[in-house]
């Protein structure tokens, strides 16, 4: 399966993509005044002197249209256990960011710095509960003339699988379809997706360069969901065969999935049949042990009544008795005067 953090990252290097991302889902007045036409990839490497070397995510510088440019440090966060202290790494690769800018020459020495929106992409198994502002881990009481002195910084965070799917399906938005497909749990459902993007990419061909990413982005969705085995690297796949691939491999997979179940069903009848059969036996074993112990008392009352040396013909009796039958001679014995009182010959 081809890396999700790479993905990602080729999603949200195209301009488009990422103004698509900031128009739908920064739900702030001031985002109007961004110029998300003219917007710039920045490199993500740090090579501050005197510090070690970096790599950030995503760097956009984007225009103002009334003021200076806005970078924007998207940071893209994939792990299953939301990160405590995600919020030092921004503040790092902020600080890092504008030591970068004062290294190239871009920020006149007596000048500002310019402004930075940090925003955390966060596509993990759980929903993001830690810290989204410094001032949240440091530990001062409120009122503390210390916070003075504290340093401030916070990000906006993107919590894409806890964004709730009717609002998603509402959205004109790619940056949506792909979060439908993160959220996907059902691979019955992935057809119907990968045809929404199609059917989207078909409306603004400005974004035909990621057909490629989103078809395995479906693709590895239909991996993750339905056990298939990706495709080999270096085979590219046109998206406008991924619906009929995908509903190919979920046929597959229900396939699969429905024999696995029988071979299950078919496990769990033949342990439950041995437990039958298991308990069969045992009741058996023990009413057998139980005729043995009554005809071993028949014979003792009756040596003892009528002496020792019994007939042939008693074991033969005996031999083919039923429990039932040996209880009722044992009772006959105390009244009986011959051994054909006791069996009724």
């Amino acid at each position: 399966m081809a890396d999700h953090d790479g993905l990602y990252h080729q999603l949200y290097s195209h301009p488009r993509m990422m103004a698509d991302l900031i128009r739908q889902f920064v739900n702030e007045p001031w985002v109007a005044d961004l110029d998300l036409d003219h917007m710039e990839a920045i490199k993500s490497k740090f090579h501050v002197p005197g510090l070690p070397k970096r790599e950030s995510d995503i760097i956009w510088r984007i225009p103002l249209r009334s003021g200076p440019d806005v970078y924007l440090l998207v940071l893209l966060e994939f792990q299953s256990e939301p990160d405590r202290w995600m919020v030092l790494r921004v503040l790092v690769y902020m600080s890092l960011l504008w030591l970068q800018l004062l290294h190239e020459g871009k920020i006149p020495a007596s000048g500002p710095l310019p402004p930075l929106f940090p925003v955390v992409l966060h596509n993990g198994d759980r929903p993001w509960l830690t810290p989204v502002q410094l001032k949240d881990l440091i530990d001062l009481p409120e009122g503390s003339p210390l916070w003075h002195y504290q340093p401030d910084g916070r990000f906006l965070l993107i919590d894409e699988g806890r964004l709730p799917k009717k609002d998603l399906e509402r959205q004109d938005s790619l940056s949506s379809l792909v979060f439908l497909v993160e959220q996907c749990a059902n691979p019955e459902d992935l057809p119907r997706l990968a045809q929404a993007i199609i059917a989207w990419l078909e409306k603004h061909p400005e974004f035909s360069g990621l057909r490629q990413t989103l078809a395995t982005v479906l693709l590895n969705a239909m991996t993750t969901l339905g056990g298939q085995t990706p495709p080999q690297e270096g085979n590219p796949i046109d998206l406008l065969e991924i619906p009929t691939m995908l509903q190919t491999r979920m046929e597959a997979w229900k396939e699969a999935w429905t024999s696995q179940k029988q071979q299950e069903m078919q496990l769990a009848w033949t342990s439950q049949k041995q437990q039958e059969w298991q308990l069969e036996w045992l009741k058996e074993a023990e009413a057998q042990g139980e005729l043995k112990g009554e005809v071993r008392t028949l014979l003792r009352l009756l040596r003892k009544k009528l002496g020792p040396d019994l007939p042939s013909w008693v074991d033969h009796k005996l031999a083919g008795a039923t429990l039932k039958e040996v209880e009722t001679w044992i009772d006959r014995v105390l009244d009986a005067q011959s051994l054909e009182d006791v069996f009724e010959c």
